[in-house]
């Protein structure tokens, strides 16, 4: 596994917040590059125990590989390829009940976006796939060449934020007309021939992001998996998220101050969220939108 597969933002701080209890049991639900896995499985002891989820079989299968030759007291861990809002049946059907502390990183990993090839990135020439899970159905490529205008549109606005949304999917609608989008490269192109110059990488970034939360339905599954996760708390158990863009940091806040609508109480341990550091931003450019948060379950 290469050395660089995923640099985790943010790392001492999640496992100062979330480790509370080195025999306790711990559930990453998205495992990424293993980064944060690695510094969590590290701070148990040998009675505690650890679950790492991720919907990317890849991620899945290179962690693995990765904690085959940890050194760790706690060897008492598994690896699964899932979907985060399945975390409850996942658990449940594992014989428990309530954990001590559930992280969320929800970061596209440098492996996705430089490496998988599935199109995650404007600056690869890739297939427009954008699936986190390779058993999901809905591609970008699908998206992009069957859905009408309007439903464009919404997508952009609502998951990019996306000052051109209008402009850029009317162009969709006319070049497919022509011939279907295949690649990055094609929905690139419409980008730069509908922005200008001077918001061409935002826009970029944006409709990028848009495709992408559309394809895997992410906000939905985030509302869910943090609701389940709140669920499964136990009392002081402790619920870590790390967020990248404001369509998130709004879903994180809004469930951690209602306790997800549930009957468990949480209180907020981050009043604001903590960013990283200018020195964690020059070694990794891509911290430099997190936001972390961290609640507790009440006692009572």
């Amino acid at each position: 596994m290469e050395e660089a597969f995923h640099v985790p933002v943010l790392c001492d701080v999640v496992v100062e917040l979330l480790v509370i209890d080195r025999d306790g049991i711990y559930v990453d639900c998205t495992l990424g590059g293993g980064g944060h896995a690695e510094a969590i499985l590290s701070r148990l002891s040998e009675r505690g125990r650890f679950i790492g989820i991720d919907r990317d079989s890849a991620a899945v299968g290179a962690v693995k590989e990765r904690f085959s030759i940890l050194h760790t007291a706690c060897r008492n861990y598994e690896l699964i390829q899932s979907s985060f809002s399945d975390i409850e049946d996942i658990l449940l059907s594992r014989g428990v009940k309530a954990v001590n502390g559930i992280f969320f990183d929800l970061g596209v990993s440098s492996y996705q976006l430089d490496k998988s090839g599935r199109g995650f990135s404007y600056r690869w020439e890739e297939p427009l796939d954008m699936r986190m899970d390779s058993r999901s159905v809905l591609t970008a490529r699908e998206l992009l060449n069957k859905a009408d205008e309007e439903e464009i549109f919404r997508i952009l606005l609502r998951f990019g934020e996306e000052r051109y949304a209008h402009r850029i999917a009317r162009q969709i609608v006319k070049v497919r007309a022509h011939a279907p989008l295949e690649t990055t490269g094609d929905l690139r192109a419409i980008v730069e021939r509908s922005v200008g110059r001077k918001y061409l990488r935002k826009s970029l970034a944006r409709v990028f992001q848009a495709i992408r939360i559309a394809v895997n339905d992410e906000l939905s599954q985030l509302e869910q998996g943090i609701q389940a996760a709140i669920r499964l708390l136990a009392p002081s158990g402790r619920i870590v998220v790390i967020s990248y863009h404001s369509l998130e940091d709004r879903i994180v806040k809004r469930l951690f101050r209602t306790g997800g609508g549930q009957q468990a109480s949480l209180t907020m341990i981050t009043k604001k969220p903590i960013t990283p550091s200018e020195e964690e931003i020059h070694l990794n450019p891509r911290a430099r939108s997190a936001k972390l948060r961290c609640a507790v379950r009440l006692s009572t």
